[in-house]
């Protein structure tokens, strides 16, 4: 191995041009093929595609499409106008769905043909309730109570004969119940207006328009300055593409439309599932653009800083950005796209990736300023860390890639990019940075001296300045007092570890999401939404779905039942079916045909004729027509109809399960995992009684799904992590103290880390989980650097720290750099994966510079002699560290 990395390295310097020229290539290629990835914050890109939860939902979806809510407000002081855009863009709207039907219908089954027509987005446009008023009042007779419908004929006959001369000697009458009989109001006999209509023509027509809350026939709030419609699209309105698209297209159809040519001050602005989900991703992808390049130039500004040399940017840059690319373009070329976990990967890889042509770098620039010609630099520097770098790259590797064995997509998506990506970055190291000290060390000369890096220099113990020097020689004198920090650090964490490890996940999806999409924009344009619509003309619940018809009612009681059994109490408030929105069952609608009937046939030409003409509209227009029938769900009007229908037209399948928080007498929050699992729980895949499994799903499957698979791959990909951690360390030292100091540290700062996420009781999430594995690699690759460094000064522990320490920190800083970026994030989910990694890198140096050289120094005597320069490949330095060594031949 040493034969072959000393062969790489010496041809890497007498071809630098080649190997730049490669690199180059790589890097434009791989970024330019990296540059279509897509970023899909659906959330059903996080789950696996075989749970249960994952294929109810897609099911479900194949049957009624997504569902999801595109909601326009017009707003301004002019009804009139508000109203009139309204109407104008349904018909837009109406002929931009025509259009892709025209052009279906010129396909002729043409497949190329269907899929330059595109995907049809929209389901249906709703742009108020005309139509819906128009039904109720054509249907209202078969609407009103059956009693009432019986009182309404009694009244009608008693007023015929009252008007006929039929009832002339009321007191004669034995029947004291009768109208007119001893006792009876007088006011029952007394001739009405209308035959006594008028009353039951105003109570059939609200009780027919309880459907309908919008008497103007638009979405509109009560002063008329804000007019809404609603689109229902094809997609889910959880992050997909297809949202995107639509929601692009409407903005530029309403644009076009110019609403100040309406009204001066009238706006314009969006709603509803689609644009809330698109907020929330251009916030993830504006941001991790943002951090990214906060992160990058913070990064490269420490890395010149450490080195007082701006071409060590090149040298350490290059490498990383190559194995970022190749990181992303594999990402493409295996996804396609990336989700939300894989959005800040870039600066993660680079944050981290950057640690080893760092310590290279630094170890190249020691040995230079030790006297050794550029080539042997070059080659001893390259061995001398190879170790190390091969164990950092191992365990970093390795971190990422214990995300890959999950189910989680959320997890093993972003882990076998970073196991690329990471592993990438070191094997481009080896022939990149001699290749570029080659090309720079030859450039140099022919600046000016302001262009030029400064002579290499290292102090006379090896130290690069005087904090690693202190930090060196304290844990040499006083290592107890390090490990006693320690231990009451880690009592400290220990404080609330167990509870907090018993369940560590978070449930408040309030505090995974984007603070400013609520506050503006999308969430601003849906309070008002919801001030137009209220609840309004709104299946309030979430969507199921039969596979049949006849399965609703069973499916209805077998949910109710599975929620009176939750140990916590009922969710359930109701469950709206297609049959809630007709006038009784076929059996009720023929008993009330049948007293339609006589109505009817009372309301006679002879009774009708000599009435004055007022009285006789009104009783015409509450005389039942001859059309009355029926009705079935297929005769509901679109507005209501649609909710309930499938994509082939099938209606009644599809019902609604609205839940209610009966404790604190308000509806229930969506944003509560532990409600979103009983909600699941109560609905999900529900067993008939004839043993039919239903498979019903709504959104809270999906979160509810969500969570249950990260309780099960959390654990899984920690203890494999630390496990092949372990592996890779005690194999690396192939000593029992380097492997008990190195995994000491490891296990302390992941202590420390998730300690203090206890105590400032931080939840997990399937953001800021993926840190502790990545702190698994880090926790081993800090303290190995300065383990095999004293390793290769004969034990010379305080030597090592000295001489690796600044590189070190320098490592620490580019990545805690990469972290902390996300601080500034808006997404609540990212802010707390920068908490939490962040403070686990700093636990992991504190552990590598100050307790593992306190370790070593208390387990073992330090030996005062290094061994010799040239023994076996080892440490190539001089006995006494102010003796510069010549070239070697």
């Amino acid at each position: 191995m040493k034969r072959f990395v000393e062969r790489l390295v010496d041809a890497s310097g007498r071809h630098p041009v080649i190997v730049l020229f490669i690199a180059l290539l790589t890097l434009g290629s791989t970024w330019f093929y990296a540059s279509h990835l897509e970023l899909h914050s659906d959330i059903r890109e996080l789950l696996p595609r075989d749970s249960p939860g994952f294929k109810a939902f897609e099911h479900q979806l194949g049957r009624v499409g997504g569902g999801a809510t595109l909601i326009v407000i017009a707003e301004s002081p002019n009804r009139k106008a508000n109203e009139r855009y309204i109407d104008d863009l349904a018909s837009k709207m109406a002929t931009m769905v025509g259009e892709r039907k025209k052009c279906l219908d010129q396909c002729r089954g043409d497949a190329a043909c269907v899929r330059a027509c595109g995907t049809e987005l929209v389901a249906y446009v709703e742009s108020g309730t005309k139509d819906v008023r128009k039904f109720f009042e054509d249907q209202k007779w078969i609407y009103a109570d059956q009693t009432d419908l019986e009182a309404a004929d009694e009244t009608l006959d008693h007023q015929i004969a009252i008007r006929s001369g039929l009832v002339t000697d009321l007191e004669s009458d034995d029947d004291a119940s009768k109208p007119g009989a001893p006792g009876a109001s007088k006011k029952d006999d007394e001739k009405k207006s209308a035959l006594g209509m008028d009353d039951y023509r105003q109570r059939w027509k609200d009780k027919a328009n309880k459907h309908d809350d919008f008497p103007t026939g638009y979405f509109a709030t009560e002063d008329g300055t804000m007019v809404g419609l609603r689109v229902v699209s094809q997609t889910t309105g959880t992050g997909d593409s297809a949202g995107d698209t639509l929601l692009a297209r409407v903005e530029r159809l309403t644009s076009a439309m110019r609403p100040s040519s309406y009204d001066a001050a009238m706006k314009i602005g969006f709603a509803g599932d689609i644009p809330n989900a698109v907020a929330e991703k251009e916030s993830i992808v504006s941001e991790a653009v943002w951090a990214s390049g906060l992160g990058f130039v913070l990064i490269l500004g420490g890395i010149v800083w450490f080195y007082r040399s701006p071409w060590s940017l090149v040298v350490i840059s290059l490498p990383a950005l190559v194995g970022v690319g190749c990181a992303y373009s594999f990402a493409m070329w295996r996804y396609g796209y990336v989700n939300t976990t894989g959005a800040f990967l870039g600066v993660i890889i680079l944050g981290n990736g950057i640690n080893y042509p760092i310590v290279l770098l630094s170890r190249y620039r020691e040995f230079r300023a030790r006297g050794l010609s550029p080539e042997v630099a070059r080659r001893d520097a390259v061995w001398n860390a190879f170790r190390a770098e091969l164990v950092g790259a191992l365990v970093g590797s390795i971190a990422y890639g214990s995300l890959t064995i999950t189910q989680f997509r959320g997890f093993n998506q972003f882990g076998m990019i970073g196991f690329v990506g990471m592993l990438l970055v070191w094997v481009s190291m080896i022939p990149c940075v001699p290749a570029l000290l080659v090309i720079i060390e030859w450039v140099q000369p022919r600046l000016p001296r302001w262009l030029r890096d400064p002579e290499p220099r290292i102090a006379k113990d090896g130290s690069r300045g005087p904090v690693i020097r202190a930090i060196a020689n304290a844990t040499e004198k006083r290592p107890w007092i390090f490990l006693g920090l320690a231990a009451v650090l880690s009592v400290v964490a220990l404080v609330k570890l167990p509870a907090y490890l018993r369940d560590p996940w978070e449930y408040n999806f309030d505090k995974l999401g984007s603070r400013g999409s609520k506050q503006g924009g999308a969430g601003e344009w849906s309070n008002k939404a919801e001030k137009v619509f209220g609840g309004k003309m709104n299946i309030a619940g979430a969507l199921m779905l039969a596979d049949r018809p006849e399965q609703v009612p069973a499916l209805k009681q077998a949910i109710l039942d599975r929620d009176a059994k939750d140990p916590e109490g009922k969710l359930v408030g109701e469950i709206a079916t297609v049959q809630d929105l007709l006038p009784g069952s076929a059996e009720d609608q023929q008993k009330k045909l049948a007293v339609l009937d006589r109505i009817r046939g009372r309301l006679t030409e002879r009774v009708l004729y000599d009435m004055p003409a007022d009285e006789r509209a009104r009783v015409e227009e509450i005389r039942p027509p001859e059309s009355l029938h029926v009705l079935e769900p297929k005769d509901l009007p679109p507005l209501l109809r649609r909710r309930f229908e499938e994509n082939d037209g099938v209606v009644g399948t599809v019902f609604y399960v609205k839940y209610y928080d009966f404790a604190r007498k308000e509806d229930v929050s969506h944003s509560d995992g532990h409600t979103l699992l009983r909600i699941a729980q109560t609905t999900d895949n529900v067993k008939l009684s004839d043993g039919t499994v239903v498979q019903t799903a709504s959104r809270s499957t999906i979160f509810a799904e969500m969570i249950r698979s990260m309780e099960r791959d959390g654990p899984l990909a920690t203890l494999a992590s630390f496990g092949a951690v372990m592996l890779v360390v005690i194999l690396a030292t192939r000593n029992a103290r380097g492997a008990f100091a190195v995994l000491c540290a490891l296990c302390l700062g992941v202590l420390w880390t998730v300690g203090g996420a206890a105590l400032a009781d931080s939840r997990l999430n399937f953001v800021n989980f993926i840190a502790l594995p990545i702190t698994f690699g880090i926790g081993c690759e800090y303290p190995f650097n300065v383990y095999d460094r004293s390793r290769l000064l004969g034990g010379d522990v305080t030597s090592a720290v000295k001489r690796v320490g600044g590189a070190v920190a320098l490592c620490s800083y580019t990545t805690t750099i990469g972290y902390g970026s996300m601080l500034f994030a808006d997404n609540q989910a990212l802010q707390s994966f920068g908490r939490l990694a962040g403070s686990g890198e700093l636990a992991c140096l504190a552990g590598a510079l100050l307790v593992v050289p306190s370790l070593l120094h208390v387990m073992a005597k330090r030996s005062r002699t290094p061994r010799s320069p040239h023994s076996g490949g080892k440490e190539v330095l001089a006995a006494n560290d102010d003796v510069a060594l010549g070239p070697r031949q």
